[in-house]
């Protein structure tokens, strides 16, 4: 793969607006990972992604909130113990940031369902995007393949493939 700027300093946006697309990209992933494993049956697995989809929101939510102050300027809390928080729209630019979650929501298959890349107009983000796809798609092959040595070579560290540890088990 090839050095340069990665996805997220060639796309336009606030560091604001980054953040929420990748925050978001995040909840597809997790998404992503907790649908296959129910697709599995690997119930695990989806107990323990289920959790991460659920913090995922929560850490996507408490970007759309803000602490309530009460009258000494300490924050209010509710009969939990819990921070009373109360929606803050964020400063973002809807049609920015569609095209920053489209961006960087394409290692997720979700996201790619969700947001094909042909939508994104940054067309050197749309080429580093395909070129990563391409390097993965060409490094699967070779674990699969159980090639160590040609996978070392293209990730620069050394590679041991383990029994069960590739999409076909290793054969």
């Amino acid at each position: 793969m090839s050095d340069g700027p990665t996805v997220y300093e060639l796309m336009d946006g606030t560091d604001e607006e980054k953040n929420l697309a990748d925050d978001f990209a995040t909840m597809l992933d997790v998404l992503s990972r907790f649908l296959g494993a129910v697709e599995d049956g690997n119930w695990a697995y989806a107990d323990d992604k289920a959790w991460q989809v659920r913090t995922c929101l929560e850490a996507f939510q408490r970007r759309l909130t803000k602490p309530v102050l009460n009258a000494v300027g300490d924050v209010e809390r509710d009969e939990d113990g819990r921070a009373v928080r109360r929606f803050a729209p964020p400063n973002a630019d809807p049609a920015r940031l569609h095209q920053l979650i489209t961006a960087f929501a394409q290692d997720h298959s979700a996201g790619r369902l969700l947001f094909p890349l042909d939508r994104l107009e940054n067309e050197q983000a749309k080429a580093k995007i395909v070129e990563k796809a391409e390097w993965l798609a060409e490094l699967h092959k070779k674990l699969d393949a159980g090639d160590e040595a040609a996978a070392s070579a293209m990730t620069g560290t050394k590679v041991q493939i383990v029994y069960g540890m590739t999409r076909d088990g290793g054969r």
